[in-house]
């Protein structure tokens, strides 16, 4: 089910119950996954993902009932190449012949070469997220990359915490067509950077996929803790394992304040909450000290300063 022209939605809740299996196997599956789908423990094939179309780069997310996805010899004869890296809520079990079996942590990434066989069980994934790369996009980056261990990426570093939250975010968030093609050289430049890129590309990786990565990692902490009144650099150093001066770097670079940027965030969500009828019964007050702002004239000076209206007369617009 298309929902937009770069995002591709699929539900097993759409399909009826005798068509299910075989429209999952044949479609989801064999089709756009060039996998065939196994389901665990006597069950049922059940998923719903959202897959969002970069250039050279795909990224999915969503969440199955216990199966297992197997690149077979006949679906190999496509000649396709893509390397895919998954994360599954409960770790992977890769089973490659001639190599034996490689046991992921829980929602750990696996590689996935479709140039392979291969047979990947996952009996748990209660939320999974998945990045599919064109082979050309990541040749420059990586050397053999063919040759990478399904666990060449160690979870615990912060490249590859990086990797993921970027990933996730991306998903959740979507991506207009102009942005995409940047979206796509980050994820591909925090993929090389999670399985150690070769020497040369360190510095242009660094200089521009992980850090992309970690003011997305920022912003998103700073949204999820612009209720603390108390909110700096300093404390989302700490909350991301990054020091408060590289952080504030990171904004300059950006032609803003860490503190700004910040108040910024707060005056647009309660100018946002002003304007909704949702909030009409709140008074101004505890919306601003919900938003992490105690001090009533600073709040409402900093408001009036941004919107040229007082908070009074934003909610008086609605009422018209």
């Amino acid at each position: 089910m298309p929902s937009r022209d770069n995002v591709i939605v699929l539900s097993t809740d759409e399909i009826a119950d005798r068509e299910r299996e075989e429209a999952v196997r044949e479609f989801y599956g064999r089709i756009c996954m060039r996998l065939d789908l196994v389901p665990l423990q006597g069950g049922a094939l059940h998923l719903s993902a959202s897959t969002l179309l970069l250039p050279g780069v795909s990224v999915a997310e969503g969440k199955v009932a216990p199966m297992a996805w197997e690149r077979t010899a006949a679906l190999r004869q496509d000649a396709n190449d893509d390397l895919v890296v998954s994360w599954i809520a409960g770790g992977w079990g890769f089973d490659t012949p001639g190599q034996g079996t490689v046991e992921t942590q829980a929602g750990a990434p696996c590689i996935m070469p479709m140039d392979g066989r291969w047979r990947a069980r996952a009996p748990n994934g209660e939320w999974t997220i998945c990045v599919r790369f064109d082979r050309a996009t990541l040749a420059p980056l990586v050397r053999h990359v063919g040759d990478l261990r399904p666990n060449a990426i160690n979870p615990a570093t912060p490249e590859a915490r990086l990797l993921l939250a970027y990933v996730r975010a991306v998903a959740q968030g979507g991506m207009s067509t102009a942005l995409a093609p940047l979206a796509a050289q980050h994820i591909a430049d925090l993929f090389a950077a999670a399985v150690g890129a070769s020497r040369e590309m360190g510095e242009l990786i660094a200089g521009r996929g992980v850090r992309a990565a970690r003011i997305e990692a920022i912003k998103r902490y700073i949204e999820d803790n612009l209720h603390r009144a108390r909110l700096s650099a300093e404390m989302a150093g700490r909350g991301l394992g990054i020091s408060p001066r590289y952080i504030r770097r990171l904004f300059a670079e950006q032609g803003q304040g860490f503190s700004d940027y910040v108040m910024q965030r707060r005056l647009e969500r309660i100018h946002r909450q002003l304007a909704s009828p949702l909030f009409a019964a709140r008074a101004v007050a505890d919306l601003a000290f919900e938003a992490g702002l105690v001090e009533p004239s600073t709040f409402y000076r900093q408001f009036r300063a941004r919107y040229r209206m007082t908070p009074s007369e934003v909610r008086a617009g609605l009422a018209q």
